[in-house]
């Protein structure tokens, strides 16, 4: 094993671990199921996932109603990539 496969991992390592192993491609979620399932603090768990949607394809959260839902469109999240064609596209 190398050194970060004995590193602990962070709350926002253990919450992208989270959402590629147990969300359905399409499928939205309650935050609050997910603190349940996570025992992550409903705040924690909203600033990570404003932090994924920053820095995360894949991956949707917004407001319905009054409840906060998310989901994923892919089987895993990737990390957004800088210099790629469509960023010419958002430019435009």
């Amino acid at each position: 094993m190398t050194q970060n496969e004995n590193s602990p991992k962070t709350g926002f390592e253990k919450i992208i671990d989270y959402f590629n192993e147990n969300l359905e491609i399409n499928h939205p979620v309650a935050i609050a199921k997910i603190v349940e399932e996570t025992g992550f603090s409903w705040s924690f768990i909203k600033k990570t996932l404003a932090k994924i949607k920053e820095q995360y394809d894949g991956f949707h959260f917004e407001k319905s109603g009054n409840t906060w839902i998310i989901w994923k469109d892919r089987n895993h999240l990737i990390k957004k990539l800088d210099d790629t064609c469509s960023r010419l596209l958002d430019e435009s």
